[in-house]
Parts: C-alpha cells; sequence; structure tokens
C-alpha cells in the first residue's frame, strides 16, 4: 500500500532538486512472447550514454507511464495491478519487474529514466518515494511522453537538449493531477471537453475534425459534439473556428504579414475560404478589419502596461515559433507583441502589470506628492487603506482554495448567468453564448467577453471575482493561472440543476437570504403549476422528450431539454426505457428502429435546424407511436431548452404548462 505523503513538501523537494531527463524508451504492442519486457527485471538505474552520466551524488529515478492495456509491475517490494491509464514512479534502487497480466493483450508505455540532485538527505528521501495511480487525464502526460522520446530518439545535442525541455512540465502534469482532488463526475464528463479545448488551442493551424478528436477521446461524434456543446454552448469546430479567428485577428493587428501568410498560420489554405468566413465572423474582410482597427488598437497598446512587459522580455526577431510553449512573436516597427502567452508567462505578467498600476495610483494619490491630483467624479482614483479594505473571506472549490470577496461587485462569470440574475446581480462580463440565452431580456451593460473568453477584456473589465467552470478555464489564455492574476477565481461545479446552482451562488455572492427567497418561490411555483395539469393528465400516462438533429437522435433524462421540468419539478412519469436506461443521465443516443422504444404516451420533440430530412426518416416511426398516435406530439424549441439556469427553468416550466393545459399557441 501506498505510505502517507506530505504532497505539498515532495512537490518542494522537486522544485529544489537539481534534475535532468536521463532516458526514455517507448515500449509498444508489448505482451505474450515479448521477453524483452515481460517477467523481465529492469533496474532504475540504466545504462546511460557516455557522457551524460550522472553525478556520483544524483538520486536515479523513474517514471512508468501505462497509456494502453494492462500490466502488473512490482517496484520497490509492492506489486501494483495497472490498468490503462496508469503511473508509476519509482526511487533509487527499486527494480521494476513487468507481467502481462492479460498475455492475449497487448499493452503499451513509456519508461522515463532521470537524475536529481538533491539538497539534503532529506530531499534525496522524498524523491525515493515509489507511488501509483490512475491520471484523470491521460493526454497531456501522453503527449509530452511521445515529445521527448521523439526528440530523444533522434540524437542530435539540440533534439536532447528541447527535450529535456518536456521533463519538468512532465513531471508537473503529474504531480498536478496526483495532487489534485476531483469528484467523479468532474473526471467524466468535464474533462473530456477540457482535453478537447487544450488540443484545439495547441493544434488550431492544424486540419481537425470532430471525427478526429471522437476518436482521439475514443467516444462517438454525436457524444463528443453534445457534451461540447453542453458545456460551452457551442460544437468544437465552432470553437476551433472561434480560436482561428481570434488568433487571426491578432496577427493582422499586430504584424505586417500578408493575409494568404495569416490564413495558413491559423489553418486555412484557401486564402479566399478564410476571408469570407472571417467576414461572417467580425463582419470585416480582414484587410478592412485590419485598417480600421489598427489605430485604435495601437493607441490602446500605448496605454496597455503589457505593451511595455512585451518589449521588454521578447526579442526583437521579426518572427519567432517556440514549439514547447507555442506562441509566436512578431516585430512591427520597432514593437514586438506575444500573441499567445505561455501560462506561467502569462500569470507573471498580469502581477508585474497590476503591480505597476497600484504603484502608479498610489504615487498619484499621495499628500504633497508632485504628480498628486484632484480626483474629480469621472478620473478620481482611490487607494483603500488596510483598515478599510474590502473584505475577504476563503472559498473551497474545485481548484482548491481562493480569498475572495465577502460581498463581490464586479463580477465576470463565464457559464452561470441565470443564476447571478435570479439573484439581482448582474455581472460585468459573461460569454458570448451565455449572453445569448433568449430567456434573459435586461443584458445591458454585460460585456460579451467571447469565446473563448479573452483575457484582455476581462482585465479591462475589473472585476473583484471570477467565476467559471472546468472548461471554460482551460479556454481562457493562459487558463485558471491567467485568471487568478486578474480577479480572485473560483471554479465551480456545472450542476444543470438551478436550486442547487443559486444555493450555491447565494453563499459565492454573499445572497444566502435571497437564494433561499428565490428556492421558496420556486417550489410554490411548481406546487401551483402541478394542480395546474391535474385535470389534463392522466395518472399513468408516461412521457418523452427526443431530439432530431441532422446526423444524431437523443432521448433526454432528468437535467435538462425541459427533462428536469417534467420529471423532477412536475414528477410526470418517463416512459418505461427512458426511465431504465437514461433517467438519471444527460441524454441517450439511439438508432431509428428504436424510437417506438422510448417514446411514451406523450412526447416533446425539439428538432434542430438544418435537421428536417433526419425528421422525414423517422416520421412515420413517431407517427405509430402512443404519442403520435393520440396527437399528444409537442413541438419545443431546442434553444429555448437548452440552457438550464434558474431564469431559463422558470420560462421553460411556464411553456411546459401551456402546453399541456391547452393554452399554448
Amino acid at each position: 500500500m501506498e505510505m502517507l505523503v506530505d504532497w505539498n513538501a515532495h512537490i518542494e523537494q522537486w522544485s529544489h532538486a537539481a534534475v535532468r531527463l536521463q532516458r526514455i524508451r517507448a515500449y509498444r504492442e508489448q505482451g505474450q512472447g515479448n521477453g524483452e519486457v515481460v517477467g523481465e527485471q529492469f533496474d532504475s538505474q540504466p545504462e546511460f550514454e557516455s557522457g551524460s552520466e550522472p553525478t556520483l551524488d544524483a538520486h536515479i529515478g523513474c517514471f512508468f507511464v501505462l497509456t494502453r492495456g494492462e500490466v502488473r509491475i512490482r517496484i520497490a517490494d509492492e506489486v501494483y495491478h495497472c490498468r490503462s491509464p496508469y503511473i508509476l514512479h519509482g526511487g533509487e534502487g527499486t527494480g521494476l519487474n513487468f507481467d502481462a497480466l492479460d498475455h492475449h493483450e497487448m499493452w503499451d508505455g513509456y519508461l522515463v529514466f532521470y537524475s536529481a540532485v538533491p539538497a539534503s538527505s532529506e530531499e534525496r528521501k522524498s524523491l525515493a518515494l515509489s507511488y501509483g495511480f490512475s491520471p484523470y487525464a491521460l493526454l497531456p502526460i501522453q503527449e509530452k511522453c511521445e515529445a521527448m522520446e521523439r526528440l530523444w530518439a533522434g540524437g542530435e545535442p539540440l533534439d536532447k537538449l528541447q527535450g529535456q525541455s518536456y521533463f519538468l512540465p512532465f513531471v508537473h502534469e503529474i504531480l498536478r493531477q496526483r495532487t489534485q482532488r476531483l469528484t467523479h463526475t468532474e473526471r467524466s464528463r468535464y474533462n473530456i471537453v477540457a482535453e478537447v479545448i487544450q488540443y484545439i488551442q495547441v493544434h488550431y493551424s492544424e486540419p481537425i475534425t470532430v471525427e478526429k478528436l471522437a476518436g482521439r477521446y475514443d467516444c462517438s461524434t454525436s457524444y463528443l459534439s453534445r457534451l461540447f456543446r453542453n458545456q460551452m454552448r457551442l460544437g468544437p469546430i465552432e470553437y476551433l473556428i472561434h480560436v482561428r479567428v481570434q488568433r487571426a485577428r491578432k496577427l493582422l493587428l499586430k504584424s505586417n504579414a500578408k493575409v494568404q501568410d495569416i490564413a495558413s498560420q491559423v489553418g486555412y489554405a484557401d486564402v479566399y475560404y478564410f476571408s469570407r468566413l472571417f467576414k461572417k465572423y467580425t463582419g470585416r474582410s480582414p484587410l478592412q478589419f485590419r485598417t480600421e482597427h489598427r489605430k485604435t488598437t495601437h493607441a490602446r497598446v500605448q496605454n496597455n502596461p503589457l505593451h511595455g512587459l512585451e518589449s521588454s522580455i521578447v526579442s526583437t526577431s521579426v518572427h519567432s515559433h517556440n514549439e514547447n510553449e507555442s506562441y509566436y512573436q512578431w516585430s512591427q516597427e520597432g514593437d514586438t507583441s506575444m500573441f499567445q502567452f505561455p501560462r506561467p508567462a502569462f500569470g507573471a505578467m498580469m502581477v508585474l502589470c497590476t503591480s505597476l498600476i497600484l504603484s502608479a495610483c498610489q504615487a498619484s494619490t499621495t499628500p504633497g506628492g508632485t504628480n498628486a491630483q484632484e480626483p474629480t467624479s469621472s478620473t478620481a482614483t482611490t487607494v483603500v487603506s488596510d483598515s478599510t479594505a474590502a473584505e475577504t473571506r476563503t472559498y473551497t472549490h474545485l481548484k482548491g482554495q481562493s480569498e475572495i470577496p465577502v460581498h463581490p461587485q464586479r463580477v465576470v462569470s463565464f457559464f452561470h448567468l441565470g443564476e447571478l440574475m435570479a439573484l439581482g446581480v448582474k455581472p460585468v462580463g459573461t460569454t458570448t453564448y451565455i449572453l445569448d440565452n433568449p430567456h434573459i431580456s435586461d443584458k445591458t451593460g454585460i460585456t460579451d467577453v467571447g469565446v473563448p473568453p479573452d483575457a484582455e477584456k476581462i482585465l479591462a473589465l475589473e472585476p473583484d471575482l471570477i467565476v467559471t467552470t472546468a472548461a471554460f478555464a482551460e479556454a481562457v489564455e493562459g487558463g485558471y493561472d491567467a485568471l487568478k492574476q486578474i480577479a480572485p477565481t473560483i471554479v465551480v461545479e456545472q450542476n444543470n440543476d438551478p436550486v442547487k446552482d443559486v444555493e450555491m451562488f447565494g453563499d459565492i455572492l454573499g445572497k444566502q437570504e435571497e437564494a433561499e427567497q428565490w428556492k421558496a418561490n420556486f417550489t410554490a411555483k411548481i406546487a401551483e403549476y402541478k394542480e395546474k395539469i391535474k385535470p389534463y393528465v392522466e395518472a399513468n400516462e408516461t412521457f418523452s422528450i427526443l431530439n432530431v438533429r441532422p446526423d444524431a437522435l437523443f432521448v433526454y433524462g432528468d437535467t435538462n431539454m425541459g427533462g428536469n421540468i417534467l420529471y423532477k419539478y412536475l414528477g410526470l412519469k418517463p416512459a418505461a426505457k427512458v426511465d431504465s436506461d437514461v433517467i438519471h443521465g444527460d441524454t441517450w443516443e439511439i438508432s431509428s428502429e428504436v424510437i417506438p422504444e422510448y417514446i411514451g404516451d406523450r412526447l416533446f420533440l425539439a428538432v434542430n435546424k438544418g435537421a428536417e430530412d433526419k425528421l422525414k426518416d423517422v416520421q412515420k416511426l413517431i407517427d405509430a407511436s402512443p404519442a403520435g398516435k393520440s396527437g399528444h406530439v409537442y413541438s419545443i424549441d431546442f434553444d429555448e431548452f437548452l440552457p438550464s439556469d434558474a431564469i431559463a427553468v422558470e420560462k421553460q416550466l411556464d411553456i411546459i404548462t401551456d402546453i399541456l393545459t391547452g393554452k399554448a399557441q
């Protein structure tokens, strides 16, 4: 059994030790008959190439990354039964013994040897720790292994030097996942979306299809598209287009590159197609956009603290690309701008910018200072003393603990707009598709921070609190680390349950009384509407929700698309097959031939745009169902029923009740 570990202390030792990658080996298609690995022991002190031997006082350790199959490994007198994905760490002097659990199944993996020079005997002991665990996101670890193995196999000194640069990020990702505690829901549902977002942000210039993404994450295209849309309110390819257009905008404004070169840079070989797409999303052709926006952008950049920082820390080469950190630099009239910040660098810049701004504010308001000015109503800057500083408290969330304002005043929320509005709090910013919620009418004063969310737009809003889901946190350039440098940032669950979400935000915003009042009103409304529909619904009648899309059919459970209204709140009975297969899940993809099994006495039907042909294919099956025969098939608008926030569910409750009581037009 793995011993109890002080992981913070262990990570601290890694940050102190001088660490070096020594060797990496890939094992592919391992199994019965491959005597090189199966049942053979490896010592964790391998033979090193001449000139790369570690120093005598170095600790030698290894990581084993199982990417496919099952294998039994003995390490440090402990036996680990590993099913991919799995990570093992072996300390100094421990042997590794591999034995396939099923000799008919192949397994793949990587064995990574490293040396570390600890500062003390205590550090050596900590680094010698042996442990194993299943990572919740294999892809970031596997990609670093692939890069290290490819570069190491090349044998060239420059390749090996670059291979070294991947090792510490590899260790960081392993330790981050080992120490971060996520719920089962977070692992199983949201991290697929977060990983797809990460992949798109790195590989946006490459050919990407939904089929390729689905194959990479071992799921169907329809499942991935539905899950992605549920989290981000748009599909993966539409998100890819947004990322490409956003990158193109920056290149147009901050470089003199030709439109054709920029199109190629962001993944479009056809410059004419790129220009049409760019105009569709921005309202301007690429050249018009550059001409109209460059002047105002230049003025804004001159007053942006990031501008000076970029020029001072980045070389002025015309064009360079760093594969490891994935950023681009261009030179324009002596100015160098960084378009895609590496996450640590972006965070550091935010800290420095904040310090510069605060220093400037303090200098301008110091009594008797040479630059002191009388404040005016439009330009006054107030420096809050410690005694009057905003009160804060510690809030625990998916990324750990954060100090947040007790009563935040300027909130940016990427997803939960409806919950904030239900509590009487209008955020200063939210994302594009959340802002498109058809049930929220008063959107004045709410800034669209884009998709993916734009860190500079968020910074300009001067928020005192940022609330995000895990998927949206990954979508921001620089990720969670960049967001928390702008303002206190918390990562929350996406419950798809308005009652839970309102209670959660009541706690976050210091609006507990308002949350309780909303809950009481909503509960009373449900009770009232239950009585309203009683004369119109037989006790044993069953209900179903079917969504027809151009390439798929989905049956909904009790979370959204009206399922929470029908089954949870109104207490109506789902069709037997819905009850057994779907009821406690989001959706269930079905094939056309089994439609009759899932349709009950009444059917709520949502047909997406462009799905007319698909509807024709299944119309006869719907007509032959109990709901079809009795004329109890009700059309609902997909966009109106997609949100499941506190304001949306009240509107949806009205719509469904009107349908069932015959009041709907």
